[in-house]
């Protein structure tokens, strides 16, 4: 029996940087797809950056990204690829308004 799995999850931002995504211990997970909407009636901004668990360091993926009232962008292309415990984070200008969908493919690598 496989142990991977794909998964899609979601996070309303607020002001504040939290976590979105993160690759699970014994599992690499590759981002397919990072969906943003801002589902609120004003500009809003928005930031996301990739969290190196083996470097400790951060990584710009967007930033101060400008969504005009009800639109909708998608940030991916192509898989980006984590290891475990590397994360996906972001923040927005405003509480509530903007969402970040994310779908991942988990792979079980128990020796890594």
């Amino acid at each position: 029996m496989s142990l991977d799995k794909k998964r899609t999850l979601s996070k309303e931002l607020t002001t504040s940087n939290q976590d979105i995504y993160t690759a699970p211990p014994s599992f690499s997970g590759n981002i397919n797809s990072i969906i943003v909407t801002n589902a609120s009636s004003s500009s809003v901004t928005f930031s996301l950056d990739w969290y190196q668990a083996t470097s400790t360091s951060y990584f710009t993926i967007a930033e101060t990204v400008n969504m005009v009232a009800n639109s909708i962008i998608q940030i991916t292309e192509y898989p980006l690829f984590l290891e475990k415990n590397d994360k996906i984070r972001g923040l927005a200008s405003a509480n509530s308004a903007i969402t970040v969908t994310v779908a991942a493919e988990e792979m079980f690598e128990p020796n890594k």
